[in-house]
């Protein structure tokens, strides 16, 4: 609970519009709604973690769960409304707009880590508080210029091995034996294929899938691309090691204990990373439409 609570004064005053201390902030806007909704969800999971402690077994906190979950998509809707209404504004600074893009996807990452924490448990709330500490460090190394400016391949390295200590400091590992199947019955007792297999997929690479996506968002937005270059490099040269290793080991007693397991979690981590480059090349391509529609939107206002 002590860890809930710190993620509550986190959301509200680093990623909150009443941040007191800007030099460690994510610098992330956002609206008193907004901040309402976010804090009504962590109530809400509280009280489910605090009904599933309860020696009555009657009272599961399902109910209060489902609230959680709602409160949670009614969060990440509005985020990617507003990620779209700033990308449709024809007015105003450039800049100023893609900053604002910025700062709506981190808050819609940060969102989408907290259903991640709900479908892992309380032991990942204190896990939690910690990735953002680290994320925070790397994000200011990430953004200074001049000579404090961090080599690409050292910045990747760090970016790697915060995510991967997230998937592992939340007792995950690659092995089949090890998947959390009590993240597919967070709001229920009954079996549902298509709401127990997305639970427990989210649960078990949902790290991988938040952390990626942030360092894209900011390799785009700071200029220094060649970060999710060498980010991507790491990956390939995983999903390579893992293929040579399982070849290998084709024949070794343990292969469907450690290796096999090994590849296939590879696989999905770098399957993921492929998603994020075939979004990055669609935005390439049609992010001159846009600017050239912004522009023609413009001179018809003038």
């Amino acid at each position: 609970m002590t860890s809930l609570v710190l993620l509550v004064y986190i959301r509200l005053q680093w990623i909150g519009d009443r941040s007191t201390q800007p030099r460690y902030s994510f610098g992330i806007t956002s609206t008193p709604i907004s901040e309402i909704t976010d804090v009504f969800a962590m109530f809400c999971l509280a009280l489910t973690w605090w009904e599933k402690r309860s020696r009555d077994h009657s009272r599961n906190g399902y109910i209060i769960a489902r609230a959680a979950i709602g409160f949670f998509f009614v969060g990440m809707v509005h985020s990617i409304f507003c990620i779209l209404r700033d990308k449709n504004q024809s007015g105003g600074n450039v800049g100023n707009r893609s900053a604002t893009r910025v700062k709506n996807t981190k808050l819609a990452l940060f969102r989408g880590m907290m259903l991640l924490v709900m479908v892992t448990g309380p032991s990942c709330s204190s896990t939690a508080v910690l990735v953002l500490l680290q994320c925070a460090s790397i994000c200011k190394i990430m953004e200074s210029f001049g000579s404090k400016v961090v080599d690409a391949p050292v910045m990747a390295a760090l970016w790697r091995l915060a995510i991967r200590s997230a998937f592992f400091g939340t007792n995950h590992h690659c092995s089949f034996n090890r998947l959390q199947y009590s993240a597919a019955f967070i709001a229920t007792d009954s079996f549902h294929f298509v709401i127990a297999g997305s639970s427990l997929f989210f649960n078990t690479f949902g790290w991988e899938m938040i952390g990626s996506t942030l360092v894209l968002v900011l390799s785009r937005t700071t200029g220094r691309s060649t970060v999710w270059s060498w980010f991507r490099f790491y990956q390939w040269t995983e999903m390579l090691a893992s293929c040579i290793s399982v070849s290998v080991m084709k024949r070794h007693l343990m292969v469907w204990a450690i290796f096999a397991p090994r590849f296939m979690f590879a696989a999905v981590f770098t399957g993921f990373c492929l998603f994020l480059c075939f979004v990055e090349e669609i935005f390439d391509v049609i992010n001159p439409f846009l600017k050239t529609k912004n522009n023609h939107s413009r001179l018809h206002t003038i």
